[in-house]
C-alpha cells in the first residue's frame, strides 16, 4: 500500500497534466507542480481559495450550472473551458472533473485535471483560416466566397437591395510564368490583390478562386450603371505597370459581370453567367468587360453541345473536305488550292466552321481535327496524283494550337511519308494573329516544316498588328489578304488603299499574294491591275467535293 501511495504521489507531482484537489465545498486543497506552471499561482497562494478565482469571465451561469449538474448526475465532466492565469492571461483548457470518495463510496471532494490547448487552439484557428482563405494572397478561397455569396443574397433579399459579381480573369498571365518566372507570377498575383482590394470598399469581398482568377462581390449596388462606374475603376488598377523586383510588368483582364436579382436569384448561376460574361470580354479583344445577357447563356448551351457531338464526330464520318480553286490572276489558271474542313450533323445538318472552329479552339480538340484534315487531304493528293492530275498545291489550315504542341514538324514529316506526297504539293497556312505571338519554340517549328520543302502562307493578313520590320524575318512564303477587305471593294477607298498597300509589301518582300474572297468582276479587275498574283473566291468556284475540282482542273481556266 506504501509503494502505491509512494506511486501515486510522484505521478501527481510529475505529470504535465495540472491537478487541482478540492473539498466538498470547492475549497483547493492541494495542487500539483504542473497547475503552478500553467496558471501561474504557487501552492501556497492557491490553497484554500476557491477555483473561481480562475474564471475568465467568459462563461456565462448556466455554463457552470451544467458542469455541476453533469458531475452530480454522472459523477464526473469533460470539456473545454477558458480560464485566466495570476498574470491576467486567458487561456483554453481541456478540463476533466471527477468527485473522490471514500470506502463507503461517499463523496469526499473532487479533483479536476487539466491541460493547457493554446497551441491546439491556434493550429485549429490557422487551419481554419487556411481553409478558408487563399495561401498565397490571404484573400477568401473559393469556399469561403460561396458562403459569403450565400449570406448576402439572403440579406439582399430581406432588403430589396442588389448585389453585383465580377469575374475577373487575367490576360495572358501564363507568358508572365513562363518567361519570367513563377515567383514573379507569385508576386504579381499579390500585388493584383491588394489593387483590387483597394478599389472597392470595405464591406465588398474579393476573392481569389483559381490561378489567375479573382471574384469580386460588391454589395447593394443601385444599378447595372453604378456597377460600371465601379468595374471601370477596377479596370483603371491595371494601368500603372506593376513593379516586380527588378521587373516592370504591364499586365491587362477581363472582367464578366451579373446582378442579383436581375439576371438571377441563384448563386450558381450568378457565377455561371459573370463567367460567361468574361469569356465574351476576352473573345471581344481582352482588357474590357461585358455584363452577362441571356444570349450567352444559349451561346454557352451550344457549346457544351457542339463540343460534346464533335468528340466523335470524326469516328462517325461526319466531316468532310471540300476544296477551293486558287487561281493565277493573269493567266486565269488553276494553280492550287485550299481545303476546308466540313461537318454533316445527323441532327442539326451542315455546320458551318464558323461555328464549331472557335470552340474546337478553346476545348484543344482542334489539334485532333487539324490532323484528320491534314491525313485526309494528303491521302486526296495521292490519289490525284496517282490519276496524273496537275492540281499544283494544296493549302491546309493550321491552328496555332497544333504548332505549339511541340511535334508538329515531325508530325508533318510523318504524314507525307505515310502518304508518300512530295512536300511541294501541300501548303500551311497560320493566321497573323499567331505568327505575331511569336515566340522561340513557334518560330522554330515553322522553320522545321519550311526545311521539309513546304511553303507557309499567312492567313487572314491585315486582321492583327503585323511589325514589317519582323514579318521580313519569318519562314513564310506568301501573304493572304483577309476577305474583309476584299468584301466592300471597289465601294471602300480605305479597302482599297489597304489591300494595293500589301500587294506593295508583299512585292518588296519577295512574297506571293493571294486575294481571299473574290466574289466580282470588280473585285477581279481591281488585284489584277494592282499586281496581286492570285486570287481565290466564289467568283471562280465555290468550295466543292473533290469529284468536282477534278472536273474543274480538266477546264484548266476559271473566269
Amino acid at each position: 500500500a506504501k509503494e502505491r501511495l509512494d506511486q501515486a504521489a510522484t505521478v501527481f507531482a510529475n505529470t504535465a497534466e495540472g491537478v487541482i484537489i478540492s473539498d466538498l465545498k470547492g475549497n483547493i486543497v492541494d495542487v500539483n507542480q504542473a497547475f503552478t506552471l500553467i496558471t501561474g499561482y504557487s501552492k501556497e497562494e492557491i490553497i484554500g481559495k476557491n477555483p473561481r478565482l480562475l474564471q475568465s469571465g467568459r462563461h456565462n451561469p448556466e455554463f457552470y450550472e451544467e458542469m455541476w449538474t453533469s458531475l452530480i448526475e454522472t459523477e464526473h465532466w469533460r470539456g473545454e473551458i477558458w480560464n485566466r492565469r495570476k498574470n491576467g492571461e486567458v487561456y483554453p483548457e481541456l478540463l476533466t472533473i471527477s468527485r473522490i470518495t471514500d470506502k463507503q463510496n461517499k463523496t469526499v471532494g473532487y479533483v479536476g485535471v487539466f491541460s493547457d490547448i493554446t497551441t491546439l487552439k491556434e493550429s485549429e484557428k490557422k487551419m481554419e483560416y487556411l481553409a478558408h482563405h487563399d495561401a498565397l494572397t490571404d484573400l477568401p478561397n473559393r469556399f469561403l466566397f460561396n458562403s459569403r455569396l450565400d449570406q448576402s443574397i439572403k440579406h439582399a433579399a430581406r432588403q430589396k437591395t442588389r448585389l453585383a459579381l465580377v469575374f475577373v480573369d487575367l490576360d495572358r498571365f501564363k507568358t508572365i510564368n513562363d518567361s519570367l518566372g513563377h515567383p514573379v507570377g507569385d508576386a504579381l498575383l499579390k500585388q493584383i490583390s491588394q489593387r483590387l482590394l483597394h478599389a472597392v470598399r470595405a464591406d465588398d469581398t474579393v476573392a481569389r478562386i483559381s490561378g489567375d482568377e479573382f471574384i469580386i462581390l460588391l454589395e447593394n449596388v443601385i444599378s447595372a450603371e453604378n456597377t460600371a462606374i465601379v468595374v471601370d475603376k477596377l479596370m483603371t488598377t491595371f494601368r500603372e505597370p506593376f513593379k516586380v523586383e527588378e521587373n516592370e510588368v504591364r499586365m491587362t483582364c477581363s472582367m464578366g459581370i451579373s446582378l442579383y436579382p436581375d439576371d438571377s436569384e441563384d448563386a450558381s448561376k450568378l457565377l455561371q453567367y459573370a463567367d460567361a460574361a468574361m469569356y465574351l470580354a476576352k473573345e471581344n479583344g481582352r482588357n474590357s468587360y461585358q455584363f452577362y445577357t441571356q444570349e450567352l447563356t444559349a451561346v454557352a448551351y451550344e457549346h457544351v453541345f457542339i463540343e460534346n457531338a464533335m468528340r466523335g464526330a470524326i469516328e462517325k464520318g461526319e466531316f468532310s473536305v471540300v476544296y477551293q480553286p486558287q487561281v493565277d490572276l493573269n493567266s486565269n489558271e488553276i494553280i492550287g488550292m485550299e481545303s476546308l474542313i466540313r461537318w454533316q450533323h445527323p441532327k442539326l445538318g451542315a455546320l458551318p466552321p464558323a461555328r464549331f472552329i472557335p470552340i474546337a479552339e478553346k476545348t484543344g480538340l482542334i489539334r485532333e481535327i487539324g490532323e484528320w484534315v491534314l491525313k485526309t487531304t494528303c491521302q486526296q493528293a495521292r490519289l490525284w496524283i496517282d490519276k496524273g492530275l496537275r492540281f499544283g498545291y494544296i493549302a491546309v489550315n493550321v491552328s496555332g494550337q497544333q504548332i505549339q504542341a511541340g511535334n508538329f514538324s515531325a508530325l508533318v514529316e510523318k504524314v507525307l511519308k505515310q502518304s508518300n506526297v512530295p512536300p511541294g504539293c501541300i501548303e500551311l497556312e497560320v493566321t497573323e494573329s499567331f505568327v505575331m505571338m511569336h515566340t522561340e519554340g513557334n518560330i522554330q517549328q515553322l522553320e522545321s516544316i519550311q526545311a521539309l520543302g513546304i511553303k507557309l502562307a499567312i492567313d487572314d493578313f491585315g486582321t492583327g498588328y503585323s511589325s514589317l520590320s519582323y514579318l521580313k524575318s519569318l519562314p513564310i512564303d506568301k501573304i493572304k489578304i483577309d476577305q474583309s477587305f476584299v468584301r466592300d471593294i471597289p465601294d471602300d477607298p480605305n479597302d482599297m488603299a489597304i489591300s494595293e498597300a500589301v500587294i506593295l509589301m508583299g512585292k518588296a518582300l519577295n512574297l506571293k499574294i493571294i486575294a481571299e474572297g473574290i466574289e466580282t468582276l470588280e473585285q477581279l479587275s481591281f488585284f489584277r491591275d494592282k499586281g496581286c498574283d492570285c486570287g481565290q473566291g466564289d467568283f471562280f468556284s465555290y468550295p466543292v467535293p473533290a469529284a468536282d475540282i477534278e472536273k474543274l482542273i480538266s477546264r484548266g481556266k476559271l473566269g
